[in-house]
């Protein structure tokens, strides 16, 4: 399957949100503390962003699979999937490792953190009490929580998916209901889960299914015959980026749960996939911005750029390479050498497990 149209530049604009947001400590107090600056530095919804892509193309290549071959290959899907993830995630920490006996002995302090880290499971951790207070780890390893996410759900979805060919419209629309329910219930009876609420599987994944829902929808002629046409109304598409770039961020930031862990995630995921098939299906100028060469390349670079910022776009050493505007740039230098030389190489390896199919 080729590229599909404009979603690596889609990746881009939400790793820049996320580089912004992780770079905001980094900024003099006077930029980094400014209201509008945090709004438009808004790392959690580009993360946001990512898991939906991230679901629309799973279930989209699953679907393709399915189509060209009669059945999905699941030891291939996994192979491809550690082929994809696991090599720039396991050199990030050994490279933390190897820090701690080197340059930054207080990186981290606990390898139960490597260990949870390791096993994907970062977003449970805190039950297992396994969450040491003034650990750097916590910082150098935050970000961990959302590929542990992004794993539990590629370790689920390909079974459901075989298991419920039938009915996967009907299935992907309850779990996106019934998590928001389990995700105020546990905000409420399990107040020490609260910091994770929305890090959780269970209680947060309704954001990756949003994505699985849209590539299903997108094989029914609904999709085709009635909600194309109304995603080319100018209008329609400028509230829903107002909504969800500006307007929740801001019910978020001064309503808080009460807005965010309700109905707030569930109505961002819904802006999110309706931006996603404008940016396919409709031509425009931002379209046609999102696959030129600069936004796709960042965005074929954002899992990089991701997995290592951390090290970089942190205020906890006064290395120069930590310091702003340089600390941007050597992320991106980083990133750079990262993809070409560990992520690229392996992708003609992938292709031997892919039943011809591009994989992401």
């Amino acid at each position: 399957m080729a590229r599909t149209k404009s979603l690596d530049g889609i990746r881009a604009i939400s790793i820049l949100m996320v580089t912004a947001g992780h770079a905001l400590l980094t900024l003099p107090a006077s930029v980094g503390e400014n209201k509008v600056v945090q709004l438009f530095s808004n790392a959690a919804l580009g993360v946001q962003i990512f898991f939906v892509i991230s679901g629309y193309l799973i279930t989209k290549l699953l679907l393709l699979e399915r189509k060209k071959t009669g059945k999905i290959d699941l030891k291939g899907f996994y192979i491809r999937r550690v082929l994809r993830i696991f090599p720039v995630f396991f050199l990030y920490l050994i490279t933390l490792v190897l820090l701690k006996y080197s340059l930054m002995p207080e990186v981290f302090r606990s390898y139960s953190l490597i260990l949870f880290a390791a096993l994907y499971l970062w977003n449970y951790k805190h039950y297992f009490k396994a969450d040491p207070a003034g650990d750097n780890g916590n910082f150098y390893m935050a970000h961990f929580w959302s590929l542990s996410m992004e794993e539990q759900f590629y370790l689920l979805w390909p079974i459901t998916f075989i298991r419920n060919r039938k009915n996967l419209i009907k299935i992907t629309i309850a779990i996106m209901l019934l998590i928001p329910l389990v995700r105020i219930a546990s905000y409420f009876l399990m107040p020490g889960s609260r910091p994770q609420v929305t890090m959780m599987l269970h209680t947060g994944g309704d954001t990756i299914i949003m994505g699985c829902f849209g590539a299903l929808l997108e094989q029914t002629n609904t999709f085709k015959n009635s909600l194309v046409p109304i995603l080319k109304s100018n209008l329609l598409i400028l509230a829903v980026a107002l909504f969800l770039f500006v307007l929740s961020p801001l019910l978020s930031m001064y309503l808080k749960g009460m807005y965010a862990l309700t109905v707030g995630q569930s109505l961002n995921n819904l802006c999110i996939m309706a931006l996603i098939f404008w940016a396919i299906y409709i031509p425009s100028a931002v379209s046609t911005a999102l696959n030129s060469k600069i936004l796709v390349h960042t965005g074929i670079l954002s899992y990089s750029i991701y997995i290592w910022q951390p090290l970089i776009l942190n205020h906890k050493t006064n290395f120069w390479i930590n310091q702003f505007p340089q600390n941007i740039l050597v992320v991106m230098a980083i990133a750079f050498l990262s993809y070409y030389a560990i992520e690229k190489p392996l992708l003609n390896l992938k292709k031997r497990f892919s039943a011809n199919l591009h994989n992401t």
